[in-house]
């Protein structure tokens, strides 16, 4: 009986007891494995390369036609995205600007480093201008163009939007510079900045049917 009691009290306590595990083991076990974001960066820096030949060869294709080209019309829910989309990137440049303009440290999450990016020398443009600051206005200048051109009707609203593309475009350059920065300068990504980028790349692809369809010639004219 005595014996019993010695092995179930035994057992109780193997089964309490925690297992002994490593310093290195325990922190795994605490925090969620952290990735670099590298591949994430790599990817993201193709699709907008890719991107970018698919409006530029689009644009020169109607540009260089001889005969009208016609170009199709987007439904009013996909010209929705513009606006949309528009304010989602006014959120991240927001808080891209805070964190670069207060010191505060950013939430990156399980992928790569924000913190890394914002307080390297290539977060404020030459020095002086956050990047988040002017990624706000860009995503502010390109609300405002496309509510121009869908409330106004004067000549400016013919144009806007080929600024829209046009500022769609300089966007895009200026994600893939600062995402070649993150994979071979700084050597980190930032998962806010990646997302700007794919948001400016949804953009400028969704801009740019009506950028040609603001001056391509209707089939048929003359």
């Amino acid at each position: 009986m005595r014996r019993n009691f010695w092995i179930i009290s035994l057992m109780s306590v193997a089964l309490i007891a925690p297992l002994p595990v490593s310093a290195a083991q325990a922190q795994s076990f605490a925090a969620p494995a952290q990735s670099s974001g590298m591949e994430l960066a790599a990817v993201v820096m193709a699709l907008q390369l890719l991107a970018l030949v698919y409006t530029g060869v689009t644009f020169v294709r109607v540009w260089s036609s001889n005969t009208p080209v016609a170009v199709s019309s987007a439904p009013a829910w996909l010209d929705l995205l513009t606006p949309a989309l528009s304010v989602i990137g006014l959120g991240v440049a927001g808080y891209l600007t805070y964190v670069e303009t207060q010191g505060a440290p950013a939430v990156c999450g399980p992928v790569g480093d924000c913190n890394a990016v914002q307080t390297s020398s290539y977060a404020k443009l030459f020095g002086v201008l956050p990047v988040g600051l002017l990624g706000a206005a860009g995503y502010v200048a390109i609300l405002v163009a496309w509510l121009w051109g869908h409330i106004r009707s004067d000549r400016l609203a013919d144009y806007a939007p080929l600024a829209i593309l046009a500022m769609t475009v300089f966007g895009v350059l200026f994600s893939i510079y600062l995402t070649f920065l993150e994979l071979f300068v700084i050597r980190a990504v930032c998962i806010w900045c990646l997302s700007s980028a794919v948001i400016m790349a949804l953009l400028m692809l969704l801009s740019t049917s009506p950028a040609l369809a603001s001056f391509a010639p209707e089939p048929g004219a003359d």
